[in-house]
């Protein structure tokens, strides 16, 4: 007979912390306040601890960089096995998600905090990584490769064959779309969204969750991306002021003309993942319009 899965009460239990407050969820894991500052990263059933070990190392690496980032960025003080679960332990960050300031603050602090979230988008490739390919800092292996478009074609491609039926062929045919080669290539988060990134007042304190979406790419990117994920079936806190804000302020930095190209690349790269009804709605919209 199978062991019934570790839950999530069988581990708070045995960190002494029975009720503890969950600060967020997401697809990979559940995060629960500990005291004294810090965080339990709770993995979803399934995740493998290889892979959270891969990830605590990257983070490690991304801290090098810290003095020349106006933000903080994830530190891991232990990776374990609770039961059949992958347990990570972190420093607990200043500040609250962006998309929980933006269910309450207004006015001009509220258009300020949207270009600081932007703003900080953009200094992302300031974190030192350095690889002889493109493509995932951690993971699929298979995708990495010598040049960014041989990416971009190559991740749209392996969703075509994951992705629902009534999306491939807009995701093969995106797949085929020609893309630049980034002067200066560099870290993109990829899954910077309001969800990721803290802030205390009109100034982001913070950016989570680096990982599995993390690639060596265009810089650019990542830019594209913060405005895309303001689109309301990812970001419902945000309004229609805020999105008309975000795509002023890339016509301001010379971004807009790549941007419809990037969002629909996005939501293709995006199209596997079935078990987000949300998502798949943004994708559905941007890429059968």
């Amino acid at each position: 007979m199978t062991n019934p899965a570790t839950s999530d009460s069988d581990i708070l239990a045995e960190l002494g912390v029975s009720g503890a407050a969950c600060l967020g969820a997401g697809g990979e894991a559940q995060v629960y306040a500990l005291p004294g500052h810090r965080v339990a990263r709770i993995m979803r059933p399934g995740a493998q601890l290889a892979d959270a070990q891969a990830r605590a190392g990257l983070l490690r690496e991304i801290a090098g960089s810290a003095a020349t980032l106006t933000f903080r960025t994830p530190v891991v003080e232990s990776v374990s096995m609770m039961g059949d679960r992958v347990v990570v332990i972190e420093a607990r960050l200043p500040g609250e998600p962006v998309s929980a300031l933006l269910e309450h603050v207004s006015g001009a602090t509220r258009g300020r905090l949207v270009v600081d979230y932007l703003d900080t988008a953009t200094t992302i490739h300031r974190i030192k990584l350095t690889r002889p390919y493109f493509g995932p800092l951690i993971g699929d292996r298979a995708l990495r490769v010598g040049h960014w478009s041989d990416f971009t074609r190559a991740r749209l491609m392996q969703n075509a064959r994951r992705c629902p039926a009534d999306l491939r062929a807009a995701v093969v045919r995106e797949a085929g779309a020609s893309w630049a080669e980034p002067d200066r290539p560099g870290l993109v988060h990829l899954d910077y969204f309001p969800p990721n990134v803290l802030a205390e007042g009109d100034a982001v304190t913070a950016v989570l969750d680096f990982g599995a979406s993390s690639v060596i790419g265009d810089p650019r990117m990542e830019a594209w991306s913060a405005v895309a994920y303001l689109d309301a079936e990812i970001s419902p806190q945000a309004n229609d002021e805020d999105r008309q804000q975000a795509v002023a302020w890339l016509d301001a930095r010379g971004l807009g003309e790549g941007y419809a190209q990037a969002r629909r690349w996005l939501a293709a790269s995006w199209s596997h993942a079935s078990n987000d009804a949300a998502l798949m709605a943004w994708c559905r919209r941007v890429l059968l319009a």
